[in-house]
């Protein structure tokens, strides 16, 4: 019976503690031709949610949101000299993929923090949602590899709507007036000739 209650108690300890992973958009209504920031945030809880590897999955039209690859951004560290950390954030077809692996030590923030963002601009118009796929490891996973202790997720994913910009053009007065004066002074310079 005591071990009953101790891994009751753990489950219900280990299901309050979530980390929340979310998709937040700079602007989540655009005009086709203009870009937006995508941020992902994570928030882990700083006792027991550390992780050492992680790789995160959004899934986006990329032909209709093109990803401007000189944007990408992360709040995680990253030792561009030695490599450890090492992050790396990649485009690929329908994707947008951030790895991340660290054998000097784990990372966890109780405060909201940029696991990574990029930048993208839209040349259709439509619904666009940024999604997730916590059903596969290969998608989502954030682990500590010294217990592999499993984490919870909350994902929270968004949509862009983008809408066509397209607006009626009207002849400002002043193109009229400057055009019937040519004329007039066309008609004036004929009749002295």
């Amino acid at each position: 019976m005591k071990k009953f209650l101790l891994t009751l108690a753990s489950l219900v300890a280990f299901s309050s503690q979530a980390a929340v992973i979310s998709v937040d958009l700079a602007d989540s209504e655009i005009a086709v031709g203009d870009t937006t920031t995508v941020n992902i945030t994570g928030e882990f809880d700083s006792q027991t949610e550390a992780f050492d590897n992680a790789l995160l999955r959004v899934f986006f039209d990329t032909s209709s949101l093109l990803v401007d690859s000189t944007s990408f951004a992360s709040g995680l560290p990253n030792d561009e000299i030695f490599f450890d950390p090492f992050l790396f954030i990649e485009e690929q077809p329908g994707e947008m993929s951030m790895s991340w692996t660290s054998s000097v030590g784990t990372y966890t923030n109780a405060a909201p923090f940029l696991l990574f963002s990029f930048d993208v601009t839209a040349t259709a118009e439509g619904i666009f949602d940024l999604t997730m796929d916590a059903s596969d490891l290969l998608n989502l996973d954030f682990f500590d590899s010294n217990t592999f202790a499993p984490m919870s997720y909350t994902l929270n994913e968004a949509s862009l709507t983008v809408s066509d910009n397209v607006t009626a053009e009207v002849a400002a007065p002043q193109t009229a007036l400057l055009l019937a004066l040519a004329l007039g002074g066309l008609v004036v310079a004929r009749r002295r000739s």
